[in-house]
């Protein structure tokens, strides 16, 4: 070959994988779309083996107290810090098998084979909190976090979310999971930069605006930890069992997260009830148990 004829075969090449690089990509999106929806509609299965085996009461999402065991049924609590124990993941473990691979996708899953033979009791910790898809706890399950299992914050504001499966009105509405992401706390992360996982998702509001105007692929909590990535959309379960592929934009409806709401942009206010912010306003007055109740749903 002469140095013209190398050139111009090293630069159909170029020109050539400058073409495939593009369908590599999306053959990788594609495949990774596919293993998510997969992992995703065993959580679901999981979920829903769980509330058939406690009667209908659905997974509690963040509830301090209850028991939660490793994969040799020795006691998570007792083997490291306890808000590891208050998480639901290790309480669903089990009807996983606990097969990771269900919950945990790229990094996470590698990480913690690593840490499962070199740190145990760190393990466990960052299982519970990283894991791919996050639970809707605020609405199914309730979250102490956010008022779950607190009188106080029950007698005022009535029970709010989800406990039991004959509870859910429109099962087939009903976000449960969805592909998540959070603040990196892995080891040797760096706090102020994304990772993939959190094990919990966040509604549009709650007693007021939670999300902001648009998702943003650099602020975890812009969408409440919801991650649109391969493809701009988020995988995410329904209480009936089903999944779908759901924009952000599609996800914000709070029709989608609580069981009880009614509109859109609905959100929580006292004496067990909601209201969009122009029944809010319909209803000002003096805050009486009447002008609340102006506003409640059933």
């Amino acid at each position: 070959f002469t140095l013209v004829e190398l050139l111009v075969v090293i630069a159909i090449l170029v020109v050539v994988l400058a073409a495939l690089l593009p369908v590599f990509s999306r053959l990788s999106e594609a495949s990774n779309r596919a293993r998510e929806m997969a992992a995703v509609r065993s959580l679901m299965i999981a979920w829903q083996q769980y509330a058939q085996d406690s009667s209908g009461a659905v997974l509690p999402g963040y509830r301090s107290g209850l028991p939660a065991y490793d994969a040799q049924r020795r006691p998570i609590a007792a083997q490291t810090i306890g808000s590891t124990a208050n998480r639901w993941v290790w309480r669903l473990a089990p009807y996983i098998g606990h097969d990771f691979n269900v919950l945990y996708l790229g990094e996470h899953e590698r990480m913690l084979r690593e840490l499962e033979l070199t740190d145990y009791s760190n393990y466990l910790y960052q299982t519970s909190v990283f894991p791919s898809f996050g639970l809707n706890s605020v609405w199914v399950g309730g979250d102490e976090n956010f008022g779950g299992y607190n009188t106080a914050f029950l007698n005022l504001y009535g029970k709010f979310y989800v406990t039991r499966l004959g509870e859910i009105s429109r099962p087939a509405e009903l976000v449960v999971f969805g592909r998540a992401r959070g603040q990196d706390s892995l080891p040797g992360g760096d706090m102020s930069e994304l990772t993939e996982g959190y094990f919990r998702i966040r509604s549009p509001s709650f007693n007021t605006r939670v999300w902001a105007d648009a998702y943003s692929a650099d602020d975890a909590a812009s969408c409440g930890n919801l991650s649109a990535r391969n493809g701009g959309a988020v995988v995410t379960g329904f209480a009936d069992g089903h999944t779908e592929e759901r924009t952000p934009e599609t996800l914000d409806d709070m029709r989608l997260w609580s069981n009880g709401a009614t509109s859109k942009d609905w959100t929580l206010t006292p004496a067990g009830g909601g209201c969009s912010p122009h029944e809010r306003h319909a209803s000002r007055g003096p805050r009486s148990r009447g002008a609340w109740r102006s506003c409640r749903r059933s």
